[in-house]
C-alpha cells in the first residue's frame, strides 16, 4: 500500500510495517539496523507529511528525501495524510495503475486518517457504492472494462474529489502528474494551466525530471511547448536534451536545431555530437546543420 514511501540503506532496501494509531500511521522498520548508518527515505511530499521523535536526527534533502543517521538498530516514525492523498489514489485508478481492491484500502485509510476525517460521510457513501453495484444493474454480468468504468465515474464526479482536486495549487498538481512518467489519462487544462505547471516545475527541485516527465505526460494532446523546447536548451544537460528530443513525440527537430545553434555555444554544440543518443534521435538534416555550425 505504501509505494510512495522507501527506505534504503545504501542501495539495499530496508522492509517496514506499519500500524494506524490515533489517526496516525506509524511506520517502523523490520530490518535490523546498523548504528551510525544513513538511512534514506524517499516518499511522495505532496501526499505525506513525516514526523519524527525529538531525538531523532535527520535532514532533508530534495523534495521527498530525508536523510537519518542511526543511533538506533530500530527506527520508527509517524506518517500523516494530506488531503492530496485522495486525489492521487483516485488518479491511480483511472489510470488503470490500481485495481478495486486497492483503491477501496487506500480510500479506507484516508477515511481513518486525521484529515479524512472530515468528509467521513461523503466518503463513507462513496465506498458502500464502490462496493455495491446499483440496485438497477446488479443482476446483470459486466466485464471488467463496465465495472472500471462505473467505478471510474463513481470517483471523478464524488465531491470531495472534485473540491479538493480544485483547491490544489500549480504545483501540487504538478508533482501529482509527474509523479509518473506517463499515464493516458491527465487532468484536462488549458494552454495557461500548462504554462503554470512548467513554471512550477522549473521553480522546484528535479527540475529537469519533472519538466520532462510533464513533456511526456503531455505528449500529442494539443499543447504549445515552447517552454519546455526553451528549457532544454538553455538548460545545456545533454542526457535530459536527447531524453527529451527521443521521448517525446510532438518535438519538433527543426526547432530545438535553430535554438540550440541561437546558443551560440560552439562548445555545446560539440557534445551534441559526439553524444551517440542525440545523434541517433536526430535526423539527417539536424545533423548536417549542426556540424556545418561548428567549421564556421
Amino acid at each position: 500500500m505504501f509505494k510512495d514511501i522507501n527506505l534504503f540503506i545504501d542501495d539495499k532496501k530496508i522492509n517496514f510495517k506499519y500500524k494506524i494509531e490515533n489517526n496516525k500511521i506509524i511506520i517502523k522498520s523490520i530490518n535490523n539496523l546498523k548504528i551510525n548508518s544513513i538511512l534514506k527515505i524517499f516518499y511522495d511530499k505532496n501526499i505525506y507529511k513525516i514526523k519524527f521523535n525529538k531525538s531523532t536526527k535527520f535532514k532533508k534533502e530534495k523534495s521527498g528525501e530525508i536523510l537519518i543517521q542511526l543511533d538506533n538498530n530500530e527506527l520508527i516514525f509517524s506518517v500523516m495524510l494530506k488531503n492530496n492523498y485522495f486525489v492521487k489514489s483516485v488518479y491511480k485508478y483511472i489510470n488503470k495503475l490500481i485495481n478495486k481492491d486497492i483503491l477501496i484500502q487506500e480510500i479506507t485509510l484516508f477515511l481513518n486518517s486525521k484529515v479524512g476525517k472530515k468528509y467521513n460521510k461523503d466518503i463513507t457513501n462513496l465506498l458502500l457504492s464502490i462496493e455495491n453495484k446499483d440496485k438497477n444493474i446488479e443482476d446483470l454480468t459486466l466485464d471488467n472494462k463496465n465495472e472500471y468504468e462505473r467505478i471510474a465515474n463513481l470517483l471523478v464526479n464524488n465531491k470531495t474529489y472534485i473540491n479538493i482536486a480544485k483547491d490544489m495549487s500549480d504545483l501540487e498538481l504538478m508533482l501529482l502528474i509527474t509523479s509518473y512518467i506517463f499515464v493516458p489519462n491527465v487532468p484536462k487544462i488549458n494552454q495557461e494551466t500548462f504554462n503554470d505547471l512548467v513554471n512550477a516545475a522549473k521553480n522546484y527541485d528535479n527540475a529537469l525530471e519533472n519538466i520532462w516527465r510533464l513533456g511526456m505526460n503531455f505528449d500529442c494532446k494539443g499543447y504549445d511547448y515552447k517552454l519546455l523546447d526553451d528549457f532544454f536548451v538553455n538548460s545545456k544537460n545533454i542526457w535530459y536534451l536527447g531524453e527529451y528530443i527521443s521521448g517525446v513525440n510532438q518535438v519538433k527537430h527543426d526547432i530545438i536545431i535553430n535554438k540550440i545553434i541561437n546558443t551560440a555555444d560552439k562548445d555545446f554544440i560539440k557534445q551534441i555530437l559526439e553524444d551517440d543518443f542525440i545523434m541517433y534521435n536526430l535526423d539527417k538534416k539536424s545533423k548536417e546543420i549542426l556540424k556545418k555550425y561548428i567549421f564556421l
